[in-house]
């Protein structure tokens, strides 16, 4: 049985839009243990229209960086019973124990432990799905928990929105469309633009319809890709609602390691995600609409010496080819049909 019955209950992951869809996870356990619990979640003003119109949230609290303490006094007023810091920064734990709550659950990391009133060791990112791992927090409430995906919802009128905004880039309503993103933000991670050339133009070729996710700094990528497979679809960066809208019109979603891929697990469109420096197992559930593309230059390295080895020479995308994960779209559009088709 949980610790206690909870009334008011908050969930803290304030950054990385990836982190933030995985959470919500959480959310769908906390509200089959705690049905008519007040649950709130406490997040950063870049991810917060991640959780709009989620059923599990009673309210989005934005935290606002430059107000700390008030922040901090207005946790405090909403008398929670519970906390559970999924982030696990000393930012978070200071705003976990300011709460006053009387069971707060975090990471056994940093001197921070101390203000949580139990709390459970990072398992260091390779041994299981991250949404199972965070899970292990609700855990050490008593909180039962099963199975649970990460969940963004979308209102009809955005789905639509989603379908315009690709027919205005040139999508054609009929053909099946694969997402693409050509950036992670982070060179380790990212797979040579030349090979996502390669796939697109087989995809072309094959009759499916490219569309790729132009982000800031991606214009030459973006060029290479065009001169490789002209006819993909080019989609300009949107803001974040209009994004997902998009995605949701998507067959498929192939990218690197990166917050959009969590993002299709949560809109339950299928992904082929390419993975170099960091864990498959962490960051894929075990569904069959998420495949994981690694080659045998993959392996796990921490964010800080990323730059370092890459600067050095080494490729951890090795051994991933364009045969691969052409074969791997191809396999999983065979085995399953998206609801967004």
């Amino acid at each position: 049985m949980p610790l206690l019955k909870s009334r008011r209950i908050l969930l803290i992951q304030l950054r990385r839009l990836g982190d933030v869809v995985i959470s919500t996870a959480l959310l769908e356990h906390l509200r089959r243990a705690f049905p008519d619990a007040w649950l709130d979640y406490l997040v950063g003003a870049d991810a917060a229209p991640l959780l709009a119109g989620h059923p599990a949230l009673h309210e989005r609290i934005v935290f606002d960086p430059d107000r700390t303490l008030h922040m901090w006094r207005e946790i405090r007023a909403r008398q929670y019973d519970m906390v559970i810091d999924v982030q696990g920064s000393l930012r978070t734990a200071l705003l976990t124990r300011a709460s006053g709550a009387r069971v707060r659950l975090g990471w056994r990391i940093g001197l921070w432990r101390a203000f949580y009133t139990r709390s459970h060791p990072r398992g260091g990112g390779a041994k299981e799905y991250v949404a199972r791992e965070r899970a292990r927090l609700l855990e050490l409430a008593g909180i039962p928990v099963g199975d649970a995906m990460p969940r963004i919802v979308l209102s009809a009128d955005e789905r639509a929105r989603g379908e315009r905004d690709a027919r205005s880039a040139g999508a054609v309503p009929d053909a099946v469309r694969i997402g693409m993103l050509l950036s992670t933000r982070e060179p380790a991670k990212d797979w040579p633009i030349d090979n996502f050339g390669v796939v697109a133009r087989a995809l072309l070729r094959d009759g499916f319809q490219p569309l790729i996710f132009q982000g800031p700094g991606d214009e030459v990528a973006v060029a290479r890709v065009r001169s490789m497979a002209p006819g993909v679809v080019v989609l300009p960066v949107l803001e974040l609602r209009r994004f997902l809208g998009v995605l949701s019109t998507c067959r498929l979603l192939v990218s690197g390691d990166t917050g959009p891929a969590h993002m299709a697990d949560a809109l339950d469109v299928p992904r082929v995600t390419i993975f170099g420096p960091t864990s498959p197992v962490s960051w894929t559930p075990g569904v069959p609409t998420a495949r994981a593309v690694f080659g045998p230059g993959a392996r796990i390295v921490p964010l800080r010496d990323r730059a370092k080895r890459v600067a050095a020479g080494e490729d951890f995308m090795r051994g991933v080819t364009p045969d691969v994960v052409l074969n791997a779209i191809l396999d999983l559009l065979s085995t399953h049909q998206s609801p967004a088709a």
